[in-house]
Parts: C-alpha cells; structure tokens; sequence
C-alpha cells in the first residue's frame, strides 16, 4: 500500500501548503495564473522538449495515442453534453474538463512510481499531448464567449504554441542555449509544476466548491473512462511495457490545473472549473492508486 501512496500524497502535501496559505494572505488568483499562463508554461514547454532528447519513435506512438484519447473522451464528453443539453460556456467549460493534469500531477507521479526512467518518459507524453491539450484548452476557454471563429484567432495569440516551435526547432538543429540563459530558463521552468500546484491550493481556497450533477458526471468521466481509454488508446498505438504503464498512469489523472486557470483568465465558469478540478485532484487519491494497483499487477 505504501508503494502505491507514496507516489500521490506528496503532491497533495504541496497543494495543502497553498491552500493555507490563502487562508492567511491575500493572493491575486488572476495575477498567478496571467504568470502561469503567458510565462511559466511557454518556458516548461521549451525546456521540456529542448532539454530532453525524445526519441521519436516513441514520440510518434505518444502523439498517435494522445490523439486516439482525446477523440475517444471528446465523443464521450460531447455526447454527455448533448443528453444534458449543455450550451455556451456551459458546454465550453464541460468540454475544457476532457483535459488531464499531464505535469504537476502526471509527471512527480511517474516518477515516483516508476523512477527516473518512467520521468523521462512521462516528459515525453507531456510534451506529446500539450501542444493539442493547451491549444484545445485556450480554444474552449475562447469558444465560450466569443464564438469560434474567434477562439480560434486567439489560440494564436498565446506563447505557448510559438514556444513548442521554437523547442523543435532547437530540436532539429541541435542547439543549446547559452550557459546563462539556459540556467535562467531552467529555473524558471522548475518552478511551473509547484507553482502550478500552489494555484490549485488557492483555487480550492477562494472557491466554494459545487456538488451539482454536472460537476460529478465530468470527475467520473475523468477519473473512471479516462483509464479505460487510456489503456484502449495505448493498445491502439502499439505502446507496450514501461511505455505503456507511463501513458495510462498520465491519462489517469485529474482535471488540469491549467483548465481551472483558463477559468479565471477568461471569466468562463471558473467556480465550475476549479469545483471539477479540486474534486478530481481530491478523488484521484483513490482512483489513481487503483490505476497503479492494476499497472504493478498487470504490466
């Protein structure tokens, strides 16, 4: 049991440290996540895929999976949204939960679980489905309230995805970034996934949670499907062993963080949006335990 915990509660341990903190001092939510989403998460993104040399085999059959699980859980998700008539922001905001917690939750995680190798393999998966779950993400976020033509203009107005260029490019061309830039860079992407934890914390501190049916339809959807898709979408893929552990154990998650920021960004039901998250970051405890319970057992 211990082997199973030991993975998950230090996360939770980090985001207990955030939530009391709010209860003490005033904290911006609106600043921090304008600071995770224009800066922190552009530079995780190119120091994940810059640093990290990705074996592009593997990456292939990440992004062929990743792809595989979100068309599988967005026909889920569109079809629950259709039965329950949801519209606009609600729909939008249903839709942004289709998106898993792939970095301050996915990546100590597997490293936990499976050790330095399961890390560098989590990046990989990370890096393979960020690229679609934040545009996808920002997307929705815009859809909401201004329609998709529009949301889709905005999509490109967010560093994020000029910062995944810039890292295949450096990629491609071997380069490395000056000592002292690269340091700078690296530090600053190391303080992404606590400070990203941290905003969760905070989250669940301003945010009177909700109990509605929609909000436990869509942590069901996340925390029971989203295995289960995981799983068929790497059998799908071809993934296998460690490869295979690491991908389902990520697509076993919570809600992304990012989505609740996305929330409070853009003004689109973020009570319902941190309530989603915090309940699956809550309920992951238990759900992804069994995730790892069946990982040990049957991989």
């Amino acid at each position: 049991m211990l082997d199973i915990l030991s993975p998950i509660v230090p996360i939770f341990i980090v985001a207990a440290s955030g939530y009391g903190l709010r209860q003490y001092i005033e904290l911006d939510g609106r600043t921090l996540s304008a600071l995770n989403v224009y800066l922190l998460m552009p530079i995780l993104v190119f120091d994940s895929l810059s640093e990290h040399r990705i074996e592009w085999g593997v990456y292939g059959r990440y992004v062929v999976a990743s792809v595989l699980m979100l068309a599988i859980m967005g026909c889920v998700l569109g079809l629950i949204a259709r039965l329950r008539g949801m519209k606009g922001q609600m729909y939008s905001a249903f839709m942004m939960t289709l998106f898993m917690n792939l970095g301050n939750f996915g990546l100590p995680v597997s490293k936990f679980a499976f050790g330095e190798q399961g890390l560098a393999l989590a990046v990989i998966v990370m890096v393979a489905c960020m690229f679609f779950q934040n545009a996808m993400g920002l997307f929705f976020a815009h859809q909401g309230s201004h329609g998709w033509a529009k949301a889709m203009l905005q999509v490109f107005r967010f560093p994020l995805i000029y910062a995944f260029a810039l890292a295949l490019v450096f990629q491609y061309m071997e380069w490395e970034l000056p000592m002292m830039l690269g340091r700078a860079v690296s530090l600053t992407a190391g303080a992404t996934i606590p400070m990203q934890l941290l905003i969760l914390g905070i989250c669940i501190a301003e945010t009177r949670l909700q109990t509605g049916p929609d909000v436990f339809i869509a942590s069901g959807a996340r925390l029971l499907i989203g295995p289960m898709a995981g799983a068929g979408a790497a059998w799908l893929a071809g993934l296998e062993g460690l490869a295979a552990q690491v991908f389902i154990l990520q697509m076993s998650g919570p809600v992304a963080v990012t989505m609740a920021v996305f929330g409070v960004q853009f003004n689109v039901r973020p009570g319902y949006l941190a309530s989603v998250v915090t309940w699956t970051f809550l309920l992951s405890l238990f759900s992804v335990s069994a995730v790892l319970w069946a990982l040990f057992r049957f991989y």
